[in-house]
């Protein structure tokens, strides 16, 4: 047998005990083990196990064909993702208003009795402390649900005096929620600077999905339960999304003076921040904050079903 000039063929020798391989020929392995392991067996029973290697062979590279494209699709479409994001889920419509206000929203005798129920509620005073070091200290409690989730927060004992204000403001499309009771601790009254903020600007996301992307509020709502009589400042300064990147310098084009009993409903996607305030009264003040999402249903299973807290970080209106 003569040698091939680019790689030798597999020499088998029947009835001897070595096979030599040239080590060139490692491609073809699997054909001269085939030979090598059928030696002795029928042309027909050798022809049954070649085609069963070659049919498993082809099942294997099918598996690696598909695998690979699902691969190429997944890169693909993070990449899409990547390019074409802006880090913000937006599920606001051009319809909606920048901000609604809404004097005397509820009854003097409803208000009362949620008045009661929120300054009484003995979760409202725990102490948290805020993300920014200028707020000093906030206490209240969260409460993150979907709508799996709606009928244990109507159920809950804790959080029955609030069921009818969430049920008058849930709008249709919405499917996640944040709601949060909130008492801010003033800082020191003669530290107080006219000019400055106590909140900074930002956009409500706090529904609790993990993403490298937030998911913006469709729409927030707040309450004010407990407004000092005698506040200067903490005007809730609301600005237009417009392209997203908000100027340090930008004027806001809206600002609520909070009083109480006043329901500000806004655009999740409205950028806003709160003045600082100071006052001398003993009074609190303390807010209802309802933030209502639209999660599709790509991301809705990564959604709180029913989630308690009352130690994160909250932030003040």
């Amino acid at each position: 047998m003569r040698a091939a000039s680019f790689r030798q063929r597999a020499i088998v020798t029947v009835g001897a005990e070595a096979t030599t391989i040239d080590s060139r020929a490692r491609g073809r392995v699997d054909k001269e083990a085939d030979a090598s392991t059928t030696l002795g067996a029928s042309d027909s029973q050798q022809k049954c196990l070649r085609d069963g290697r070659q049919r498993e062979r082809r099942r294997f590279d099918a598996r690696a064909i598909v695998g690979a494209c699902l691969v190429a699709l997944g890169v693909a479409a993070f990449a899409y993702d990547y390019v074409t994001m802006t880090g913000r889920y937006l599920t606001t419509t051009s319809d909606q208003e920048l901000v609604v206000r809404r004097d005397s929203h509820l009854s003097e005798e409803a208000f009362a009795a949620l008045r009661r129920c929120a300054l009484d509620h003995p979760k409202l005073r725990v102490k948290g402390e805020l993300n920014d070091a200028s707020f000093g200290k906030t206490r209240g409690f969260v409460v993150k649900f979907n709508e799996e989730g709606i009928e244990r927060f109507r159920s809950h004992p804790d959080y029955a005096c609030f069921v009818d204000v969430f049920d008058g403001l849930r709008e249709p499309l919405t499917n996640a929620f944040v709601m949060n009771v909130l008492l801010c601790d003033l800082g020191d009254y003669d530290a107080y600077d006219a000019n400055g903020v106590a909140v900074g600007v930002h956009l409500d996301d706090t529904v609790g999905i993990f993403s490298r992307h937030s998911f913006v509020a469709h729409q927030v709502s707040v309450l004010y339960v407990s407004v000092p009589e005698d506040m200067e400042g903490g005007q809730l300064e609301l600005f237009s999304y417009g392209d997203g990147n908000l100027p340090e310098n930008a004027e806001p084009n809206d600002a609520v003076e909070p009083k109480e009993n006043l329901m500000v409903t806004f655009r999740g996607d409205a950028f806003h921040r709160v003045r600082s305030y100071r006052t001398r009264s003993a009074r609190e003040r303390v807010s209802l904050v309802i933030e209502q999402y639209y999660i599709g249903d790509k991301h809705y299973g990564k959604t709180k079903t029913f989630e308690e807290s009352w130690k994160s970080n909250m932030t003040m209106m």
